[in-house]
């Protein structure tokens, strides 16, 4: 059984000589190296659906701006924990948003903003599904360059070394001891460490 083209890339209808090329490699090629070329190909575009239900039990949604619980100041946050307007501009303590619009936001961030920036660490490609959310949740709450940035080199050595055993236990790591914020991010850090675990 052959994988269909219209699921590992997208059609366009008004292009017949890619219907061609994908009955080619369907009968030129073994269906698991078509399957594993479907995954990455559709995972490029997708968003990791176990860190959006992640992210949205840890953040609430707020449809008023709020100021940010570690600092008491800046960030300036609203609807699923965004920092930043459609525009980039952040907020301000007046603003207000819909649900609508915060989950457009929030859809919109991660796509242009945080998986791309997650896209740059070694063998994300290889990673489940579960493992890429996990990552997704821990960026969303830590910032979307955390990956060999100043202060994160353990979990970018574990990352880079592919030293998948011991990622939830270094997620445990971020979560700014001795703060008033510490219990809830090592909740936070626990839940992603067992999201990385499932298959």
């Amino acid at each position: 059984m052959t994988i269909k083209f219209i699921d590992a890339v997208k059609y366009h209808k008004d292009l017949p000589h890619q219907n061609s090329a994908w009955e080619f490699l369907q009968s030129s090629v073994s269906k698991e190296i078509l399957d594993e070329f479907s995954r990455i190909y559709r995972n490029q575009d997708e968003i990791p659906q176990s860190g959006v239900s992640l992210i949205k039990e840890f953040e609430d949604f707020s449809p008023t701006a709020y100021y940010d619980p570690h600092t008491g100041g800046l960030p300036i946050t609203i609807g699923w924990g965004s920092t930043r307007n459609f525009d980039g501009k952040p907020f301000k303590i007046t603003d207000t948003i819909s649900l609508y619009q915060a989950n457009l936001l929030f859809d919109h961030q991660i796509k242009t903003e945080f998986l791309p920036a997650l896209r740059k660490i070694p063998y994300w490609d290889e990673m489940n599904e579960n493992q890429r959310g996990a990552l997704l949740s821990f960026a969303y709450n830590l910032g979307a360059d955390f990956y060999d940035a100043k202060g994160f080199s353990t979990i970018s050595r574990v990352l880079r070394e592919r030293r998948w055993d011991e990622v939830p236990k270094t997620l445990e790591l971020y979560r700014n001891p001795g703060s008033n914020v510490e219990a809830g991010l090592l909740r936070r850090r626990k839940v992603e460490g067992a999201l990385w675990s499932q298959k």
